[in-house]
């Protein structure tokens, strides 16, 4: 198929994957969504083409999944040098509401996914198996900025620090693990930890939780310069009962972001997104190992085998503006980059061919053209831009978020 001139954008229609942690707010406000829609959680809109749930793509009345388009026509759509070297969309836009934790989880990096992948694969295991880890032989690096108040979890904090929040509570169910993380090898201590969290017995964590609960108003009393990983705590005993990760705040750095801020995570980060409404930007997988906070399959050993067991905490970004009311949010990838605009009355905004872009309209009202003919945009809606299209112009006034592929890419 080829790219009409007169087709120089496709209006998207997105999938939404309601998991159990999802929101019955925010997605189904961006989108205006009428009461019968807001009975159940929605967790993620997605926004690309990944073969488990592509974007659809209005195409002259008709509608057509976004991957199938793109295959039909690669460097039409993708631009040359980007669909020789990845042969489809290589990111995945998201809109992502947690209204109660995701499950403490890790990616793998390029070579450990399609390792994995290849190994399931000639096991036979189906890819919609519960105990399938890889669905994709691609990594999964990921960027997430906050629309609301976010809560995250992520990388593990020092040793010192970990053997001192440990102390505090004095359990026996955790003496193993206070003496794994006090190892002199760095390594192997988080290593050890994490085993021995993993290892302990159906009555242990019962009684870690119940002995948790019990304790936490005297730690609240105590030492209330950790008043926000007390809470953190308290909540998950509550949620998840029996799960040994219910102490994940006293090894993981706890993050809050403020509505613009940032968080880019690489490959093998041990991290959780806790509470809040955000955009969401990684490469185009679905792989996911889970450790913790979850009734899902946890694959032990393949996960301390993906993992940095490295203190990591990660900076939080602040959009860099470039140009009038546009503004970047780095990322050390070529699959993905994120940007914000912010349109203003009467100032145009020229968007150039070249590279393949997804947006999505979060605030007012824009409209999209050639100059010739302009088509209002509402808030909620997305469009996907090929990369080999006329010059478009963006005017109005709203709030805009886009993807597009990262400048190491011609």
């Amino acid at each position: 198929m080829d790219i009409k001139k007169e087709q120089t954008y496709f209006i998207l229609k997105n999938p939404i994957q309601r998991y159990a942690w999802g929101s019955k707010q925010w997605i189904q406000d961006l989108l205006s969504l009428p009461e019968s829609e807001r009975q159940l959680p929605m967790a993620e809109l997605w926004m690309g083409a990944h073969p488990r749930s592509p974007s659809i793509a209005l195409l002259d009345h008709k509608e057509e999944p976004l991957d199938r388009l793109i295959h039909e026509n690669p460097s039409g759509f993708l631009g040359e040098a980007t669909a020789e070297q990845f042969t489809t969309l290589p990111y995945l836009f998201k809109i992502l509401a947690a209204e109660t934790p995701l499950s403490i989880q890790a990616h793998p990096d390029k070579k450990q996914a399609e390792i994995g992948f290849a190994r399931e694969e000639a096991a036979g295991i189906p890819l919609a198996a519960e105990n399938r880890n890889y669905k994709d032989p691609n990594h999964k690096p990921e960027i997430i900025c906050a629309l609301s108040t976010f809560t995250a979890m992520c990388g593990f904090r020092e040793q010192t620090e970990i053997a001192q929040l440990l102390s505090l509570l004095n359990l026996t169910e955790l003496q193993q693990s206070l003496e794994a993380i006090q190892e002199t090898d760095t390594k192997g201590a988080y290593q050890a930890f994490l085993r021995s969290l993993f290892s302990l017995s159906q009555e242990s964590r019962l009684n870690l939780t119940k002995n948790l609960q019990a304790g936490l108003p005297e730690l609240e009393q105590k030492y209330p310069t950790y008043a926000v990983e007390w809470g953190l705590i308290k909540r998950f005993c509550a949620l998840y009962p029996g799960d040994s990760a219910v102490i994940s705040p006293l090894y993981l750095n706890v993050l809050s972001l403020h509505p613009g801020e940032a968080l880019f995570l690489p490959a093998g980060i041990l991290h959780a997104y806790v509470h809040g409404f955000g955009v969401e930007l990684m490469a185009n997988s679905d792989n996911v190992l889970r450790g913790g906070l979850t009734p899902k399959y946890i694959d032990v050993d393949e996960l301390l085998r993906i993992l940095r067991f490295e203190p990591f905490k990660p900076e939080i970004l602040s959009p860099i503006e470039t140009d009038g009311g546009m503004s970047t949010y780095p990322s050390p990838v070529q699959e993905f980059a994120l940007f914000r605009i912010d349109l203003m009355k009467d100032v145009p905004r020229e968007l150039s061919p070249g590279k393949p872009t997804i947006l999505i309209l979060l605030e007012g009202t824009a409209y999209i053209g050639t100059g010739q003919q302009n088509r209002e945009l509402q808030k909620g809606m997305s469009l996907f831009l090929p990369a080999e299209r006329a010059l478009l112009t963006l005017t109005g006034s709203a709030r805009i978020f886009g993807a597009t592929i990262g400048s190491g890419i011609a």
